[in-house]
């Protein structure tokens, strides 16, 4: 049998390590002093076999630096970009995302990838800049994202669409765009609004309003949970009792508290979007002279920092922050590895009880 040339032993031989995942993707492989040693050939020999591999997208040539595996060149056949990974969310510094953040950067930087970390402000805007930005350069391995206003149509669906034309895997994080069809991390907020809703007329209350919002896709599913738990246990749906905000209502609840004041003066507690919103519907009641929660009980949702703080400190739903951001790190590097993952990972919740409700007797 007619021997191999030397080039093809090189080639076959790093390409039977890629498959037997002894070399990962954008893992550094032998210099080319360290192949010449190995098969005892020349430098030009080891080049070629490089330049072999590098044709076949196999590796990449990064000057100064070495040579290093490419990832597979779609979801089994991907070209890494490099080994950085975009996380952008809706904001950066305040409430949720700083544990957010920091559980993703622990889990990209213990696998050697670097990140860089963008917010959109929940601006549909900021997020198409972003996005621009992203698809221009073509200079990461993966996208970790928030979806932003993910309740509503997005125009910018076609930058995604661009990014992924590009072989960029993304992962969507604490939503999703109903028509994008790539994986999501999120809580499980269909749960999270049942559990709380449970949790309330398990302490007697069956008058029980709520405050959603209506441009996010977390405030839909959390309202779907709490419509069902409702349904469950016989208690009539009053829709006055409910009251859908947007995001810029927020920062405004106080300066509209007459508006809240009203929606309240029927039920006994109310469930909240999330602990932003409830804290400021403690802080409109309680300088409005109502007792919580001897007189409206109060909830919320993710067990953020802050909800134990408050005034009267929150009942909430925990959402797993830690477990949140270090799984979507995982998923997007896997994605990056071999391509193949589950479409949606919606974490379990719990109820985090208390001094803002109280058990309610007729």
């Amino acid at each position: 049998m007619e021997q191999k040339p030397k080039y093809i032993e090189i080639c076959d031989w790093i390409k039977q390590q890629i498959d037997r995942r002894e070399l990962s993707p954008g893992e550094k492989i032998y210099s080319e002093n360290e192949l010449m040693q190995i098969f005892s050939v020349s430098r030009q020999t080891v080049r070629h076999a490089i330049s072999c591999l590098e044709f076949d997208h196999l590796v990449i040539r990064k000057r100064g630096s070495g040579t290093y595996i490419s990832g597979p060149r779609s979801y089994g056949d991907r070209s890494v970009h490099s080994r950085q990974i975009a996380i952008v969310t809706t904001y950066i510094d305040e409430y949720i995302f700083p544990k957010i953040i920091k559980s993703i950067e622990k889990a990209v930087f213990e696998e050697d990838y670097s990140m860089q970390v963008a917010s959109t402000h929940n601006s549909v805007e900021m997020e198409r800049k972003i996005l621009s930005k992203l698809v221009g350069e073509n200079m990461v391995s993966g996208l970790i994202i928030e979806p932003t206003r993910s309740a509503l149509p997005n125009p910018n669906i076609h930058l995604y669409r661009d990014l992924i034309s590009q072989d960029i895997p993304i992962v969507l994080l604490n939503s999703y765009y109903p028509d994008l069809k790539v994986p999501h991390v999120s809580m499980n907020d269909k749960q999270a609004g049942r559990q709380a809703t449970k949790f309330l007329i398990e302490k007697g209350h069956r008058r029980i309003g709520a405050i959603f919002k209506a441009d996010d896709g977390q405030g839909h599913r959390r309202y779907l949970g709490y419509i069902e738990a409702l349904m469950e246990a016989g208690i009539e749906i009053e829709e006055e009792n409910v009251l859908w905000i947007t995001t810029g209502d927020v920062e405004q609840m106080k300066d509209e508290r007459n508006r809240y004041l009203r929606r309240m003066r029927e039920v006994t507690a109310c469930l909240c979007y999330n602990d932003t919103v409830a804290g400021e519907l403690m802080s409109i009641c309680l300088e409005s002279g109502i007792r919580v929660p001897e007189e409206l009980s109060i909830m919320g949702i993710d067990d953020a920092d802050m909800s134990k703080d408050l005034p009267v400190p929150l009942t909430t739903v925990h959402n797993p922050l830690q477990r949140l951001g270090k799984l979507s790190a995982e998923v997007v590097m896997k994605m990056i590895a071999q391509g193949d993952v589950e479409e949606a990972y919606e974490l379990k919740v719990s109820v985090v009880e208390r001094s803002s409700v109280r058990a309610y007797m007729e």
